[in-house]
């Protein structure tokens, strides 16, 4: 049974508190964070989910540039390898060319070249810009019940900072974890595809985010991600990873496939390093994982990863990104 929720909210007038849980999972939270002890999973209504998987089978798929995109990142492609297959779509283009050249990025010339501005950005950025050129497609900007900009912010920084985290969990695979970062929770984008089933409902902090989605849409968005990702036709390992992101918060590390249980972890630190450095995704709650997870961090802590260098330069790298 999952434990009792319990919220705590950080005065922003305070210095950062301290969210308690193992040793190895502490951290400072930021200002106007909010901190859960736990977060209760939600039930799903198969009726509404029936009618969730009929409108999305109607949305346009990813463009073949994903695909192949992915396949040459599969066969270790440089940066100009991947340049040419990338420079083709000039929208696409123009967007790396644009975030390689940003004030963000301090370097003494411009780039001009797609390749070349790959090298600079490195492939996890570069990922993140294919991916939400080539998801977007028939989704709208503006604000409904997520802001899309944000979300993909927010899915960028878990994903470059998954990638940061893997390296300290043993037997974590670095870019499968930034991929399932990056499409973790894409199915709070579904919830703007389709907004003629919301419900009015209210946040409950005795509940949590999970029991709010299902009050107001009949699901979470892990089921809805789970329908947007196998109508995109994402590996199944994303997939079963969107499906158990979220399980450090109320599960037992065991509850959890083997097959993907580090890359689910790498990715649940990552989220909370994201929100923590003003990269949230639209809820503001931190929750550490369960106790039985702290034996996959052996060798460091949280606490000691969210001071990496590498942590504050792919968080200052995301936030000069223009959508």
């Amino acid at each position: 049974m999952p434990k009792n929720l319990i919220q705590t909210r950080v005065d922003s007038d305070a210095s950062p508190a301290l969210l308690r849980g193992h040793v190895q999972f502490e951290i400072d939270l930021s200002v106007d964070a909010i901190a859960y002890t736990q977060l209760l999973p939600a039930s799903c209504s198969t009726g509404r989910l029936a009618v969730y998987q009929h409108s999305i089978s109607s949305l346009p798929l990813p463009s073949a540039l994903w695909d192949a995109f992915q396949r040459a990142c599969r066969a270790d492609a440089s940066s100009q390898q991947l340049g040419e297959i990338l420079k083709g779509d000039a929208v696409l283009s123009a967007s790396i060319l644009r975030a390689a050249n940003t004030a963000g990025i301090i370097m003494r010339a411009p780039v001009n070249d797609v390749g070349r501005a790959i090298a600079r950005l490195g492939h996890s950025m570069v990922r993140s810009v294919v991916a939400r050129h080539s998801f977007s497609s028939g989704s709208s900007y503006a604000a409904k019940e997520y802001d899309l900009p944000m979300l993909w912010r927010h899915g960028m920084a878990v994903s470059a900072l998954a990638e940061v985290v893997a390296r300290h969990i043993p037997g974590c695979n670095a870019d499968e974890a930034g991929t399932l970062g990056l499409f973790h929770d894409v199915g709070r984008m579904g919830f703007n595809l389709i907004t003629e089933f919301m419900q009015p409902a209210q946040r409950d902090a005795a509940k949590g985010h999970l029991i709010y989605e299902h009050e107001r849409f009949g699901c979470t968005h892990i089921e809805m991600g789970e329908i947007l990702a196998q109508h995109w036709q994402l590996p199944e390992k994303i997939i079963q990873g969107i499906h158990y992101h979220h399980h450090p918060a109320y599960a037992d590390a065991s509850e959890i496939p083997a097959a993907i249980r580090a890359e689910v972890l790498a990715v649940y630190l990552a989220d909370l390093l994201a929100v923590r450095g003003g990269c949230g995704g639209g809820n503001p709650g931190m929750i550490l994982p369960d106790a039985s997870f702290a034996t996959m961090l052996p060798e460091t802590t949280l606490a000691e990863i969210a001071k990496d260098k590498r942590v504050a330069a792919e968080l200052a790298l995301i936030q000069t990104v223009e959508f």
